[in-house]
């Protein structure tokens, strides 16, 4: 882009963003909209807006009353609506524990949450160390090639593990795993001890540790983890650093209304060395 320029994203690719566009102008409708009111309201000529509504009522986004001729949000769009606003509010619900965590490791913490395909950084604090290592939101991880991954495969459902299966193994780094027996070693060391660790796996010079964070019904909602420079954040961990590591996500845990029961998701924190 050269200087002085302005980008518009509307201006520059319509065709991707059409669809957006219309959903938005519905949205700002008091409930069901007209072909009419619609092109008004972003500007587009009828007949594309109309063959748009089409595309997006085939595929569940919108619905057509045929009496009134008018349109309103679908079935997919309201599933869509509920797990955007579930995974913000599980962003919001980790922020405190996220925060006294990094307070006391003083290290870069990251929530994720899982994919059918990968792990995804939700959100990220910087640490106080003297080399943060930080992701941005929205960055993603092969389940074999992050600490996280390895978490969301020791305590993730087993649609998900059959998923995982199927799926190519991500090479990052000469260390990340891609032997599948090895890894299976990983994922259960992992669901016995309640942590995972990832030195160089993921980026090389970084380690990473993970433990789950579950819901009232145990289920996985997403990795809390701790991310450092090998130099500050060694493998293995300081004791200190595990047992925090554990008691905040077994915090943010009952946050999200899980309950321990006898000795489930009690996990040992002895480091044994190589």
């Amino acid at each position: 882009m050269t200087a002085g320029t302005t980008f518009d994203p509307l201006a520059a690719d319509p065709a991707s963003i059409t669809a957006l566009r219309i959903i938005e102008a519905m949205l700002d409708g008091t409930g069901t909209s007209g072909v009419s009111e619609i092109a008004a309201r972003i500007n587009l000529p009828k007949a594309r807006v109309h063959r748009h509504l089409a595309q997006l009522r085939a595929a569940g986004y919108v619905q057509h009353d045929p009496k009134t001729r008018r349109y309103e949000l679908g079935w997919r769009l309201s599933l869509l609506g509920n797990r955007i606003a579930s995974q913000a509010s599980a962003v919001i619900v980790a922020k405190p524990r996220m925060e006294e965590l990094r307070n006391e490791v003083n290290q870069t913490i990251v929530f994720s949450q899982i994919s059918e395909t990968s792990v995804v950084v939700m959100d990220v604090l910087p640490g106080n160390s003297p080399m943060d290592i930080l992701f941005h939101p929205g960055t993603t991880f092969g389940f074999n090639a992050a600490a996280q991954g390895k978490i969301a495969l020791a305590f993730g459902s087993q649609e998900l593990l059959s998923a995982w299966e199927q799926l190519e193994l991500e090479l990052r780094t000469p260390q990340t795993i891609i032997d599948r027996a090895r890894l299976d070693e990983e994922i259960a060391e992992a669901r016995r001890r309640g942590w995972a660790s990832a030195p160089e796996e993921t980026y090389l010079g970084v380690n990473a540790i993970a433990a789950p964070v579950r819901d009232s019904k145990g289920a996985l909602v997403g990795t809390l983890a701790i991310i450092g420079s090998v130099h500050y954040l060694p493998d293995p961990p300081e004791q200190a650093v595990i047992e925090a590591l554990l008691t905040a996500s077994a915090r943010l845990s009952a946050d999200f209304g899980f309950e321990q029961s006898g000795d489930a998701g009690t996990y040992s924190t002895e480091i044994e060395e190589p």
